[in-house]
């Protein structure tokens, strides 16, 4: 993820039960704005700031924590929810 993402720290926004978005902890003082992060996160609901830099979207975590990856029908649902944007 940190490989991916080209940083050091990872923070977490769970936008539903079921899909994470995976972003840059330091990316509001090191990132530009990413206005497609920030409208999606608008879209489920996270109105109270922009997001910055690379994010990575995944399944949302199991009973032990730990993280899931997107299945087909959830990729599917994402494409179209970013369609609309």
């Amino acid at each position: 993820m940190y490989s991916v993402m080209r940083c050091d720290q990872v923070d977490v926004v769970a936008l539903t039960d079921q899909v994470d978005m995976w972003l840059d902890d330091n990316g509001l003082y090191t990132q530009p704005v990413n206005p497609m992060a920030t409208l999606l996160a608008r879209r489920f609901g996270w109105t109270y700031q922009n997001y910055h830099g690379p994010v990575l979207l995944t399944g949302g975590a199991d009973e032990e924590g730990e993280t899931l990856p997107l299945d087909k029908d959830k990729v599917l649902a994402m494409r179209a929810t970013l369609t609309d944007l």
